[in-house]
């Protein structure tokens, strides 16, 4: 691909493009006239998002072709939707999400510190975001949505998906299905992972970056959208403690291109097919996940772990603190998950560096 473009300028987080986008009807085969769905379109900031997906090396046509399919956009601009509702594309590579006018707004507000994130750290976790859209059907309603990366997409099985925001009230699985699939969330996760340690503090700085630019941006409410993939003939739980639990043995994740520059090189991304040595840990009746040197004899897994940090929309708004102001009479404030930004990019943090350990040297 080509990457010569010439830089973005102030005008071009600004500007919009206007086109109609039309689809012949189903079961019509001479398609007569009247057999077309015409669908009026609009790009926001179109040079800003084809460069971020020239950074990605992702064609602009293919990303069009993969986002705007006939089913798609029926499915994004059908009545009768309520709030906030997530779609893949037909080839599993993006996700699309409806979003209310007012997340547009935080969107296309923080879009320009945003851009220069992307371009400074090139292994952000940040979600990729590939365009900003409205589509309206004619007659229909306008539809904001945003095209962005498929953190999970693996050609692998995905045995666990894992939306973790920090917070424990109200954060758990509660029969959250999306496509199939079961999202649990942070009462419900009941592994360790154990990382090469050099990987592990490149994970847990990225992620200090990406929260301090959210938190600048007055953004809360994120979460990291965390897939695993386990390797079943893996299981180790007749090892002894120590190398069951700090994974000290030599495995396959040694070889170089686990390293971060391999997992770069190799995947594209630091989120995506990370190796891990994972340790299942049984949680008591307060739903608090044993630390791993009280298990005896621990359930230990080599796994492949796929995540990155995505519902980057909320501000601190006035529902919010009016949310977080209501729970906290309720509830300690340090479980909620409605915090100011401050307060919650640093739980958010702390909350993962437990979660993701290092494994020790050999």
């Amino acid at each position: 691909m080509a990457m010569g473009r010439e830089e973005v300028s102030p005008q071009d987080f600004k500007t919009t493009k206007n086109d109609w986008i039309q689809h012949a009807k189903k079961n019509n085969i001479r398609l007569p006239q009247g057999s077309f769905t015409d669908f009026e379109w609009k790009d926001y900031c179109p040079a800003v998002f084809r460069n971020i997906l020239e950074l990605e090396k992702i064609e602009y046509a293919d990303y069009m072709l993969s986002i705007c399919g006939d089913e798609t956009l029926r499915e994004v601009s059908s009545p009768g939707r309520i709030g906030n509702v997530i779609f893949l594309s037909n080839d599993n590579r993006f996700v699309i999400k409806t979003l209310r006018k007012s997340q547009v707004k935080v969107l296309r507000d923080m879009l320009p510190k945003y851009y220069r994130h992307l371009k400074k750290y090139r292994s952000s976790l940040l979600t990729t975001l590939y365009g900003l859209h409205v589509v309206r059907p004619v007659g229909g309603t306008k539809v904001y949505f945003v095209g962005m990366s498929n953190v999970l997409q693996s050609d692998l099985h995905l045995h666990r998906r894992y939306d973790l925001k920090g917070s424990s009230r109200g954060r758990n699985f509660n029969k959250v299905i999306v496509h199939e699939e079961i999202i649990y969330k942070d009462i419900d996760l009941d592994f360790y992972f154990y990382l090469n340690p050099s990987l592990r503090n490149k994970i847990l700085s990225q992620l200090k970056y990406d929260c301090e630019f959210l938190e600048a941006e007055g953004i809360m409410d994120y979460s990291l959208f965390l897939g695993v993939h386990i390797d079943a003939s893996s299981c180790q739980g007749s090892l002894d403690r120590r190398n069951s639990v700090s994974g000290t043995r030599t495995t396959r994740h040694e070889s170089p291109e686990f390293t971060v520059a391999g997992i770069l090189k190799h995947n594209g991304r630091l989120g995506a097919k990370l190796p891990a040595n994972a340790v299942r840990t049984p949680r008591n009746e307060m739903g608090i996940v044993s630390s791993p040197s009280r298990v005896r004899v621990p359930e230990c897994y080599n796994v492949l772990l796929y995540f990155g940090v995505i519902d980057i929309f909320q501000n601190y708004n006035v529902i919010k603190r009016l949310e977080h102001a209501y729970k906290s009479i309720q509830y300690d404030s340090k479980t909620i998950s409605a915090v100011n930004p401050k307060v919650y990019s640093s739980r958010f943090q702390d909350f993962l560096s437990k979660v993701f350990l290092a494994r020790e040297s050999t």
